[in-house]
C-alpha cells in the first residue's frame, strides 16, 4: 500500500497516517509493523531490488556463455530500471532519496551488483572466453564502467531515443575489453 502511495502521490507527500488510511487501520497499528516511515521506505527499495537480483540470479543460471549472460544483466539492469525509476517519476524520487542519504540497502546492493559481476567473469575466466583476470577487481571496474547504464539518475537525464543502444554499444566496449 505504501509503494501504490509513493507512485501515485509521491514519497515526499505521503504520510504514515496516509497508508494506515488506505489500509483501514491506526497509524499506531502501522507503527507496529515498521517503526517509522524510513523503515517502510527501506522495506520497499528492498523489494524493487530483490525484484532486480532475481533476474540477474536467473541470468547467472542460465546455460549461456558467459559473455552473453554478462551483457544480459548488463542491458537487463538498464532496462529495469528504466521502467522502474524513470518511467515512474515518483518512484524514481523516492530512489534519490534512498541514494543520498546512503541507506543499507543501497549499499548492499551495489555489493551485490559487483558480486555478480564477478561471479559472471570468473566463469568467463574458467572457460577461457575472458582474459584471466582478478574477478573480484574486475568486477568492480565494470560496476564502475556501468555506472552510467545503471544510476537511476543518469539514466533518467540520458534517456534519449537511442538510450538502448548506447547502452549496447558500451557494453560491447566491455565485453570486447574482457576477452583474451
Amino acid at each position: 500500500m505504501a509503494e501504490e502511495h509513493f507512485r501515485r502521490i509521491g514519497y515526499a507527500k505521503t504520510a504514515v497516517a496516509d497508508i494506515a488510511t488506505a489500509l483501514g487501520m491506526s497509524p499506531a497499528n502501522v507503527y507496529r509493523y515498521f517503526p517509522s516511515k524510513s523503515a517502510i521506505k527501506d522495506a520497499i527499495c528492498h523489494r524493487l531490488l530483490d525484484q532486480e537480483h532475481a533476474m540477474i540470479e536467473e541470468i547467472i543460471a542460465s546455460p549461456e556463455p558467459a559473455a552473453t549472460r554478462l551483457e544480459r544483466i548488463i542491458l537487463g539492469i538498464n532496462s529495469y530500471n528504466r521502467a522502474q525509476f524513470v518511467k515512474e517519476k515518483r518512484l524514481h524520487d523516492m530512489v534519490e532519496v534512498a541514494m543520498a542519504e546512503n541507506w543499507e540497502a543501497m549499499q548492499a546492493h551495489c555489493e551485490k551488483i559487483k558480486g555478480y559481476y564477478s561471479t559472471v567473469i570468473a566463469q568467463g575466466i574458467a572457460s577461457g572466453e575472458f582474459a584471466a583476470l582478478d574477478p573480484a577487481t574486475a568486477g568492480e571496474t565494470v560496476f564502475t564502467l556501468c555506472t552510467g547504464l545503471c544510476h537511476p539518475t543518469i539514466i533518467a537525464q540520458n534517456n534519449g531515443e537511442t538510450a538502448e543502444d548506447d547502452a549496447r554499444r558500451a557494453v560491447a566496449l566491455i565485453l570486447r575489453s574482457l576477452r583474451p
